[in-house]
């Protein structure tokens, strides 16, 4: 049963409870700066309290329908298994404030995981479950994990083999009492796993051990709004991904309001999650977006599947798909030649990647979509910053990322901090409870990213409106944003920069009619060197995730730079494209 408790403490600034989609922003009468004030006031409460808020109004209803694992668990059942393993992980030695690792492809275990972290105090670290030995070692040192949840064996992908290999002290640890030299913090790995495997907890063990523990409210009530609640990787331009820390009253209120212009509080809507979890599309719009409103999640496979998630929306009968551009140009290449397919989608979200006008309009016609919405935001901003309103139009939606999100401001400043006519581009710098605390352990990134008065600098090229609408119009940051996934080209090239055959490397994003962009390696090679792009391929597997290794390569003798000897991508990118290169 789910206990009621006095510390579901989900108080409102004011009573207002209605959802007004109100066009109330405020703006300077000729400077490109907008302010929503909101719609209705922001919830003061941590995550674990709404959520379990959402399992008292909706036990019975399903939370999570994971399809290629057959699990259904009700909103009842995925708090108590959540309560469950919270309370496990805080008998084993996790205090408030520790970080617990989720790598693992789509599943219901790494929901369970989320939800229970953010019962019981402990922040949610995600991790992209491709990711190599070097790079998941990066990611356990650079926030001090804790304790490590990995997936079960799939195909092509085994979590604790790799493990083993990074961690050769597993063998000779027991459960929770892992001992590494080179990982100090980690004392703690679980496994999805039916098998027992050596040294590790057994998710399904744990569950089951610590069932109807009255500690979580215990736990629970050591919590604040205040306090930080999940991490995802970003990637910036020094290479080196950045741990964005967001708190639970940012992940909170942005869930809710993108969950209500998703329409996810309207009846009971089946949402088919074909995004990666770890991502904040997947965790944060999707998942926890659902979870606030009490929708349901339909995981169709545990990784991207084109035909599976076909498939999932058709027999669960869903009315919801979030998506990259990418996967909608997958979908509709495989849908627009079987006919009049019995496609039930109320709503469709294109996000994590500009989306093409055309493309926009394509999901509508062949998804045959009610609404098609688009959604504009970063990892350093929980999410969402601009996304379209219920009841605008296809035009609308196709050309601009939405309409300024509920508390939140934006202006648009030019290369001096000043900010520029109403029309006219620059770099985009946003305000509000949605802005990341900091990047984890790494002061001078925070304030190089985050100023003193709380304006969050984006890197992205904008104009807006007076009505409160963006458009994109470029990039200033250094980033590749390939089907959804963003890239820091030096990565690339510090690990190309090695091969003994590559004098200098330069990694670009060219223009990919499915991808968005594809990765190019323009390579300065030594005299009577050869190399292919298997060659580049052979020297990045096994330290690269693949989504990163180039797909193409061109060699150059000299790069475009400018007079002061600083390179110039956007020429090497015209180059290529324009076929000079």
């Amino acid at each position: 049963m789910i206990v009621k408790s006095a510390a579901l403490i989900t108080r409102k600034i004011s009573y207002s409870l209605s959802y007004r989609l109100a066009r109330h922003i405020q703006s300077d009468s000729n400077a490109s700066y907008l302010r929503n004030p909101g719609s209705e006031p922001l919830t003061i409460a941590t995550l674990g309290d709404v959520l379990a808020e959402s399992a008292q109004k909706y036990p019975d209803r399903v939370a999570v329908r994971s399809v290629h694992e057959d699990i259904t668990l009700t909103y009842e059942e995925l708090l108590t298994q959540a309560d469950s393993l919270g309370c496990a992980l805080r008998a084993n030695g996790f205090e408030k404030g520790d970080r617990l690792g989720i790598w693992s492809h789509n599943s219901a275990a790494w929901i369970i995981a989320m939800v229970a972290a953010s019962r019981v105090g402990v922040i949610s670290v995600f991790i992209n479950p491709v990711y190599e030995k070097s790079e998941l070692s990066f990611c356990i040192k650079k926030t001090s994990m804790k304790g490590l949840l990995i997936g079960n064996e799939i195909k092509n992908r085994n979590y604790y083999n790799k493990l083993k290999h990074l961690i050769p002290e597993i063998d000779k640890s027991k459960a929770g009492s892992l001992k590494s030299e080179q990982f100090p913090t980690l004392n703690t790995i679980i496994s999805d796993e039916k098998e027992k495997l050596s040294s590790v907890y057994q998710l399904n063990s744990l569950i089951d051990n610590y069932k109807n523990k009255p500690e979580i409210s215990k736990y629970g009530s050591e919590i604040k709004p205040d306090d930080g609640s999940i991490i995802h990787f970003t990637s910036g331009t020094t290479g080196d991904p950045k741990a964005a820390l967001d708190s639970h009253l940012g992940v909170v209120n942005n869930t809710y309001f993108i969950g209500k212009r998703n329409g996810f509080h309207q009846g009971h809507q089946k949402i088919c999650v074909q995004v990666p979890l770890f991502h904040a599309l997947g965790s944060v719009v999707t998942v926890l977006g659902a979870l606030r409103h009490g929708a349901t999640l339909v995981l169709a496979a545990p990784i991207y599947d084109i035909a599976a998630n076909i498939n999932a929306m058709l027999a669960e009968k869903c009315t919801a798909v979030t998506g990259t551009p990418t996967m909608y140009v997958d979908i509709i290449s495989q849908i627009r030649d079987k006919g009049d397919l019995p496609l039930n989608l109320r709503m469709a979200l294109a996000a994590g990647a500009p989306c093409s006008p055309q493309l926009i309009r394509h999901i509508q016609t062949y998804l045959k979509a009610h609404s098609v919405l688009a959604l504009y935001g970063l990892t350093e901003t929980t999410a969402s910053v601009f996304q379209s309103m219920p009841g605008d139009s296809i035009d609308t939606v196709a050309e601009t990322v939405g309409y300024i999100q509920d508390h939140v401001e934006v202006k648009v400043i030019n290369e001096k901090g000043e900010t520029v006519p109403f029309g006219k581009p620059g770099e985009l710098v946003t305000r509000g409870y949605n802005n990341m605390m900091c990047y984890w352990g790494e002061p001078e990134k925070t304030r190089s990213m985050l100023d003193k008065e709380g304006w969050l600098k984006t890197g992205d090229e904008f104009t807006v409106t007076p009505d409160g609408y963006g458009r994109v119009v470029g990039r200033l940051k250094d980033i590749i944003v390939r089907g959804g996934e963003n890239i820091a080209p030096k990565e690339i090239e510090d690990l190309l920069n090695t091969h003994p055959d590559i004098i200098d490397s330069q990694v670009v994003g060219v223009s990919d009619e499915r991808l968005g962009e594809e990765l190019c390696a323009v390579l300065r090679i030594r005299d009577g060197a050869s190399i292919t792009i298997n060659d580049v391929r052979s020297h990045c597997n096994g330290h690269l995730a693949k989504f990163k290794i180039p797909r193409m390569l061109k060699i150059t003798d000299e790069f475009p730079k400018t007079a002061s000897g600083k390179i110039q991508k956007y020429k090497l990118r015209e180059l290529i494209e324009s076929g000079k290169l």
